[in-house]
């Protein structure tokens, strides 16, 4: 599921058993730039991080662990896309 609340966003919440997962989707129409995933930087992992302590707070179900993932997909026209899905794609560190 999509999740919004205010200044927040997550492109899919999942949860398969007491696991939490919050995954960036990005796209592009080439991989002239290289692989969309890529552009989930540090910052951009510091905004996902902070929606999803967002998020958890305003559940009552409380995961026993959550996870990061990444999906990056390449459209190409006339092609199928391609679709790279990275497991545990980054951690969240305390600065």
């Amino acid at each position: 599921m999509k999740w919004r609340e205010s200044r927040y966003e997550l492109d899919i919440v999942a949860r398969k058993g007491g696991l939490l997962i919050f995954v960036e989707v990005k796209a592009s129409s080439s991989g002239s730039f290289g692989p969309p995933e890529l552009r989930v930087n540090r910052t951009k992992q510091k905004r996902i991080a902070a929606a999803a302590l967002e998020y958890l707070s305003g559940i009552q179900d409380q995961p026993d662990e959550i996870r990061f993932d990444v999906i990056g997909i390449i459209w190409r026209k006339g092609e199928r896309p391609g679709i790279s899905h990275i497991k545990s794609a980054f951690i969240v560190e305390d600065d």
